[in-house]
């Protein structure tokens, strides 16, 4: 077993009506000013938002609303919003919104207080030395985790790349997990997100960091994963299923930001850079190839996730048994609709090799079971281009 440190400081909040609690503790905290960063699409007429801001006005806490946070934030909108944010003076910092608003939020937070741009620690110019303000965390989907992880992506549009930093001080305070926020996810985020939540619990259940407590909350959240996100899908105002996507998400993400995570997130990055695939579903697209291609690293792993994701692999062999994961994988993306390869969502196979150019450098690829090169990667999203 290795040894391993285990990080869960964030406080979570979890339950249907959460979102309620949250200008209560923001008053018990003694904020009066909050900087409250949200997307620029349909959570910022979200009316769960606009309740929030008026309870938060009652209290007399100020608010300042910046909702211009892009899905895939660049480096000039959380300059931005850095700069905003020192200007306000908040106290405090809410994310509403997916994991762009929260990633961004951050990123505003540590650059607010540390200086410089976003692109200064991303290219490893400078490190954060201070805390940004605290970091209240509202996910309004079920895929991310970035409610309790110390991780943050930004992309820099000049070189279309995403690049992510992880550090311990961009941890949230609080995360306030409530379905009823999620209720209104279209189907086609609902699957997405789904798969984000997915590949981030079984990425993080074969890493090579992986450690007792990442295994157990790993599994979990495949089980259920697999139990919950078609009904989810299928019927957007199952609080039952909605909690337990909520929960998975929550769980993948705090066993990733312990465990790490793989060769998927490796090449999902620049196929969302290169070509604006959704993170979720490049990822869900990704996932069953990178899988197959590491089965022979650890057969006992991928019998696991095939037993939680409710395939029988009794009296099959381990090798076997492994596959039936992949399978698994399989199905449930073809049950939401989730594109079989890249080429189908408009990746032309001339991408193979900038993809593989950007993959091969991903600081986590190390943490996948397989000991991966170019050429492997190479392979590897051949197949998910559907060209070999």
């Amino acid at each position: 077993m290795n040894d391993f440190i285990f990080r869960m400081p964030t406080k979570v909040m979890f339950g249907v009506g959460a979102l309620k609690k949250v200008p209560g503790l923001c008053k018990e905290q003694g904020y009066s000013r909050i900087f409250v960063v949200t997307g620029s699409t349909s959570t910022r007429q979200s009316p769960q938002l606009q309740e929030l801001l008026t309870e938060l006005a009652a209290l007399s806490i100020a608010t300042q609303v910046f909702s211009d946070v892009e899905a895939d934030p660049s480096i000039e909108t959380v300059d931005r919003g850095a700069a905003a944010l020192g200007e306000f003076g908040a106290e405090a910092v809410i994310a509403y919104g997916g994991g762009s608003p929260m990633d961004a939020a951050k990123s505003m937070s540590l650059v607010c207080a540390n200086g410089g741009s976003i692109a200064d620690y991303m290219r490893a110019k400078k490190t954060f030395v201070k805390r940004g303000v605290p970091l209240i965390c509202v996910p309004t989907t079920a895929g991310t985790g970035s409610e309790v992880t110390a991780s943050a992506v930004t992309t820099d549009k000049a070189t279309k790349e995403k690049i992510g930093i992880g550090h311990d001080f961009q941890m949230p305070a609080y995360a306030v997990i409530d379905p009823l926020v999620q209720v209104s996810m279209p189907p086609a985020v609902t699957a997405a997100t789904g798969m984000d939540a997915l590949t981030h619990a079984i990425e993080s259940f074969v890493a090579l960091k992986a450690n007792p407590i990442s295994d157990g909350m790993a599994l979990t959240a495949i089980r259920l994963i697999a139990e919950n996100l078609r009904q989810a899908c299928a019927n957007g105002e199952n609080l039952e299923a909605r909690s337990n996507m909520a929960l998975a998400s929550l769980i993948a993400g705090v066993s990733f930001t312990n465990a790490g995570l793989g060769a998927v997130h490796g090449i999902a990055h620049p196929v969302g850079a290169q070509y604006g695939i959704s993170h979720g579903s490049a990822n869900g697209i990704i996932l069953p190839y990178v899988m197959e291609y590491c089965l022979m690293a650890n057969y006992g792993k991928f019998r696991e996730i095939a037993i939680a994701m409710g395939e029988d692999v009794a009296g099959l062999s381990a090798r076997d048994a492994a596959v039936y994961a992949v399978a698994a994988v399989e199905e449930l993306k073809q049950d939401l609709g989730i594109a079989a390869t890249l080429a189908e969502v408009g990746v032309p196979e001339e991408a193979l090799e900038p993809i593989v150019k950007d993959a091969v450098t991903f600081r986590l690829l190390p943490n996948s079971p397989r000991r991966l090169n170019a050429d492997d990667l190479r392979i590897i999203v051949s197949r998910a281009l559907g060209i070999s």
